[in-house]
């Protein structure tokens, strides 16, 4: 694993307890956002199923992996 992603999970797992739970989806975007502006997180993707359900939904809506970057492509023919 890349050492700015491991550094990420880390970081992650060691602040969460200390945040409640209905805001915890929040405080792993905030944390995803600087992550994202300060190191490199250029194969998380590939690392998500790693994470815990409130990293990953975080990484997931960041990134947006799954989403369609070109609905054109459909309407091809």
């Amino acid at each position: 694993m890349n050492p700015d992603i491991l550094l990420l999970v880390s970081v992650w797992d060691s602040v969460k307890n200390y945040v409640p739970k209905k805001d915890r989806v929040e405080a792993a975007e905030h944390i995803v956002r600087v992550f994202d502006e300060e190191a490199d997180l250029g194969n998380i993707e590939d690392e998500v199923a790693t994470f815990d359900a409130v990293l990953k939904t975080a990484v997931i809506g960041h990134f947006a992996f799954g989403e369609d970057e070109d609905d054109d492509e459909d309407d091809w023919g």
